[in-house]
């Protein structure tokens, strides 16, 4: 099986709890923001380099591993780097900033270099995945797929048979294109963490294309799990951070 997790948002007691399922021979791959929000950025970026899971960089992960790039003339971080990750962090409201400034400030070296590292877009078994939806890098980045929009002119010119994107914390499964929920802070109105089990042979037949019948075929390819966990210990890590907002706790309860 192909499992796809998102959104883990440095929830390590979610990310420990998702990755309890992943059986022998399964494949992981994560589309983005594997920090941000959540209180252990860094337990959370060195589990996913010691499963060797592949990700793509969300809009959190970019913000949070250079932010304190963006003052100073670093020759490695190019005017249009900065400019990407300012009009990241600027668009973000005032928990999210403090949550960012957090995180970058705890985030190690090698973490950083992680991040930085992340590609926008895998291509991978017949899945493209990006973090928020095909397009400019900051649509890549930063732009939301929400299951309430029309969603298979997004699929049309990408390389995999399913298009794979995360950043709304919402799981979705459409024609062509599936969102497996946020592992570390959903926003469907379930606390329990979320993530997408895949069918690799079966998804790769050609008539996958063919409109009329990949809705019903993405649904049997395609199952949304929930996993329970600790999340009183992940709370009270929140509050246990001053920099961290409450709010980033309290909301996990009501999956919001």
């Amino acid at each position: 099986m192909i499992i796809i997790i998102s959104d883990v948002h440095g929830n390590l007691e979610a990310l420990q709890g998702v990755l309890a399922h992943v059986k022998e021979g399964d494949t992981v791959y994560c589309a983005g923001d594997i920090v941000g929000y959540g209180p252990n950025p860094n337990e959370c970026c060195d589990v996913l380099r010691q499963w060797g899971i592949e990700s793509v960089v969300g809009n959190h992960d970019y913000a949070c591993a250079n932010l304190d790039r963006l003052e100073g003339d670093d020759p490695t971080f190019s005017d249009h780097e900065r400019s990407l990750c300012r009009q990241i962090y600027d668009g973000k409201n005032t928990v999210a900033k403090a949550s960012s400034r957090w995180t970058n400030s705890v985030l190690t070296d090698e973490n950083k270099a992680f991040l930085r590292a992340l590609p926008l877009k895998l291509e991978v078994q017949g899945l493209t995945i990006v973090h928020g939806r095909p397009g400019s890098e900051l649509d890549m980045l930063n732009e939301y797929v929400m299951p309430s929009q029309g969603t298979a002119r997004l699929a049309e010119n990408i390389e995999g048979h399913m298009l794979v994107v995360g950043h709304s914390h919402i799981p979705m499964r459409a024609s062509r294109v599936i969102n497996p929920g946020s592992v570390g802070q959903p926003r469907d109105r379930n606390w329990m963490a979320s993530y997408a089990r895949l069918d690799p042979v079966r998804f790769k037949v050609k008539f996958i294309r063919d409109e009329d019948l990949s809705f019903r075929f993405v649904s049997e390819v395609v199952q949304i799990c929930r996993v329970a966990y600790d999340i009183g210990r992940t709370i009270q890590k929140i509050k246990d951070r001053p920099e961290l907002p409450d709010s980033l706790g309290d909301r996990l309860t009501v999956g919001l």
